[in-house]
């Protein structure tokens, strides 16, 4: 298990909730590169835009907010930390973010 993992099931469930939804959010965030220019907002410039990336990202934030109701309702089904901290820790290190993790499980304690 991954240290990051680790951490996570040590808090409670409103730790363990707020930063799942600073991940959610964060997501969001990085789903933006899918943007396209359109007649309404031609000043996109967006170098790569792509319907995948945003595909992926609503369903990584469909997940991880999945699990926030579980975290909260105490419903986490055996292995869901590890699961969507693994899920997490893939997501923001292929984007080069996985620095930000620590710093919000220790913000979230």
């Amino acid at each position: 298990m991954s240290p990051l993992a680790v951490a996570f099931i040590k808090l409670d469930a409103k730790a363990k909730a707020l930063f799942l939804a600073r991940v959610a959010h964060e997501a969001t965030i990085y789903a933006r590169a899918s943007y396209i220019p359109t007649p309404d907002y031609p000043d996109r410039n967006f170098s790569n835009p792509d319907a995948a990336i945003l595909r992926d990202a609503n369903n990584f934030v469909h997940r991880v907010v999945g699990c926030i109701g579980h975290v909260l309702e105490g419903t986490e089904w055996n292995g869901e930390h590890e699961y969507i901290v693994g899920m997490i820790e893939e997501y923001f290190h292929e984007r080069g973010a996985s620095h930000v993790l620590a710093k919000w499980l220790k913000t979230s304690s």
